[in-house]
């Protein structure tokens, strides 16, 4: 049922309906049910003049007496009377309400008339809708519950909305039931609890419609994030998608059916922990960098609402875990959001991070676009081939590899044979130089030499096409013997070890523009060899790596050196782990690397 069909329907309920019977809104947690009752039921009756609601949470309530004050005092602390108002037949009395009132008050109402009356003159219910919401987490026994709402509709006339998350109540147990054939073992099967068979017994007398709830997810969330109507979030819901959705509401629902969870408390709460940090930070942010934290503090908060006790455990495997694929949790976000603690220095180089791998992705998104164009030029213009040509070459003079080394192959066929079909021939030679250029920075590999002999492209045409690709590849293999990686020797001793650290610091400048390191070293030695090394030397090694990562873009490291930095790292926490090392100032010296390298190594 739609939102307005709803509110409809509770509206017929209080105008027209003769049953004498409560309605039922119910849903899982956190889907919305108090936020439509707050924000569109009420707010819907007090326009239309058709009531207003007396709303109370049985959560935490221990008996009725304790439920009838409430209602009491709600109605009371409304003032949805008139003093002015004597007692008349047309008026409905909550009388199961009074006697709780007047129990918990100490008020015999068999004896004081008077204080009846005054009770009486306070308490009209006419046109009024007593909403009791988390019906299931009350403490007081459901049966009495259902009992106390049977006697407010049937003999006082009182119009009841309860609202609960009704898969909480309705409880099952496993039941032994013979099999007819007696050579087959019993069956197990699924009944309801006696209290639940109680429960449904009760309701069906006491409750006319139940009515699941099923909240418009968009509108839901644009209001949730329009109640903080502060810079951030405005800007956020400016940017528009092809259906004219707030791209930020799109990409909140994508992450609401990603993690499986829509609770909409934890969105609100998430938006609050989000707009502390941006506040925090004392700096004015990139809005899609806000965009992007609060869909990641999103998922987070949605997974908390799941399972409170979750942990950060590990760099690689955490962001992802804890966030979502496409939003990944900032470590900085989950001390603020788990720890109250908010490192405001390190939540602005998230930022430099996020914009730098942002315009990447952005240029590898048009380069893309150009080498699809190169690699089926036979169905474009001679002027859309020569120009995305021209963005090839760009992309290959910047200092980042925005092409992937095993396209080399491939992209050096398809230039080749577009040579006679652009508007400038030189275009081919010069992107060849930079492809050369390219290739000298790469540490030679047998997937390398693989991706460059065996690749997708061209049946060339003609014999100089042919002469010139065989000639180039020729170039670019050579290219690639051309300087022997320094420090892929095998590492079995301590004198290894050292011979390694004055290697690094001999070569930072090679390894810099070579953009692999890590990858190169021999992970297994070094870890089987540290722990009979000294803290000096295994603070020397450690100093080496800081020395050589500090001054490079890690993003351009990733991709050979990665997995080799994960593998270290873990090997180096399972050596701790395990007691490998009894000094314990060797143990804190790895702990000290676990941590540099985790500081190398992005979110």
């Amino acid at each position: 049922m739609e939102t307005l069909e709803l509110t409809d329907h509770i509206k017929n309920y209080l105008e027209n309906d003769k049953t004498r019977s409560a309605i039922m809104l119910t849903g899982p947690w956190g889907c919305g049910k108090s936020y439509y009752i707050q924000n569109t039921l009420i707010p819907a009756l007090i326009k239309d003049n058709v009531s207003r609601c007396i709303v109370v949470s049985l959560y935490g309530l221990k008996n009725l007496e304790a439920l009838s004050k409430n209602i009491y005092l709600e109605v009371r602390a409304k003032a949805l009377f008139k003093k002015s108002e004597t007692v008349s037949a047309a008026k409905i009395f909550g009388k199961t309400i009074l006697k709780g009132v007047a129990s918990f008050f100490g008020v015999d109402i068999n004896v004081s008339e008077d204080d009846l009356n005054k009770l009486y003159q306070s308490i009209d219910l006419t046109d009024k809708l007593i909403v009791l919401e988390d019906l299931e987490r009350s403490g007081i026994n459901i049966i009495e519950i259902m009992g106390y709402v049977n006697n407010l509709v049937e003999q006082d006339g009182v119009k009841v909305l309860l609202v609960a998350n009704e898969n909480e109540i309705i409880k099952y147990e496993d039941k032994e039931e013979k099999d007819k054939d007696k050579d087959k073992d019993n069956k197990i099967i699924k009944v309801p609890t006696e209290t639940t068979e109680e429960y449904l017994r009760i309701k069906e007398k006491t409750v006319n419609d139940t009515i699941s709830f099923y909240a418009d997810l968009n509108d839901s969330v644009e209001n949730i994030l329009r109640l903080f109507n502060n810079h951030y979030f405005n800007e956020a819901l400016k940017e528009k998608i092809n259906a004219g959705i707030p791209l930020i509401i799109d990409e909140i629902v994508n992450v609401m059916f990603e993690v499986k969870c829509y609770n909409l408390r934890a969105l609100l709460y998430s938006c609050q922990k989000t707009l502390e940090m941006f506040l925090k930070s004392h700096k004015d942010c990139a809005i899609s960098y806000f965009r992007f934290v609060l869909c990641s503090n999103t998922a987070f908060a949605l997974r908390l609402s799941q399972n409170c006790s979750l942990e950060w455990t590990d760099n690689i495997k955490s962001p992802n875990e804890l966030g979502s694929y496409h939003f990944p949790l900032y470590r900085c976000c989950y001390d603020y959001i788990k720890r109250q603690f908010f490192d405001g220095e390190q939540f602005i180089r998230d930022e430099s991070v996020y914009i730098q791998q942002k315009n990447f992705g952005a240029q590898q998104e048009n380069l893309q676009h150009s080498l699809e164009i190169l690699y089926y030029f036979f169905i474009h213009s001679e002027n859309e081939v020569s120009n995305a040509i021209r963005e090839i070459c760009k992309y290959l003079k910047e200092s980042q590899n925005y092409i992937p080394l095993e396209q080399y192959g491939r992209l050096s066929n398809s230039l080749i044979a577009t040579r006679k079909y652009i508007d400038d021939e030189n275009l081919i030679d010069e992107c060849k130089r930079e492809i050369l250029k390219k290739l000298q920075c790469t540490p030679i590999s047998n997937d390398i030499i693989h991706d460059l002999t065996y690749h997708e492209g061209f049946e060339l045409w003609t014999e100089q096409q042919k002469d010139e690709y065989i000639s180039f590849k020729q170039e670019m293999l050579k290219e690639l013997k051309t300087e022997n990686p320094v420090v892929s020797i095998k590492i079995s001793t301590i004198e290894d070890i050292q011979k390694l650290i004055k290697s690094i610091y001999s070569n930072i400048k090679t390894y810099t523009r070579k953009r692999s390191f890590a990858a190169q070293l021999d992970i297994e030695g070094i870890l089987k060899t540290l722990p009979e090394c000294t803290p000096k030397i295994i603070s020397g090694l450690r100093g080496a790596f800081i020395g050589l990562y500090r001054h490079v873009n890690i993003n351009d490291f990733l991709l050979t050196d990665k997995s080799a930095l994960v593998s270290l790292k873990e090997g180096l926490e399972k050596i701790i782990t395990l007691g490998k090392v009894g000094d314990k100032i060797k143990r804190l010296q790895l702990e000290w690397f676990v941590n540099s390298i985790e500081e190398i190594l992005p979110i």
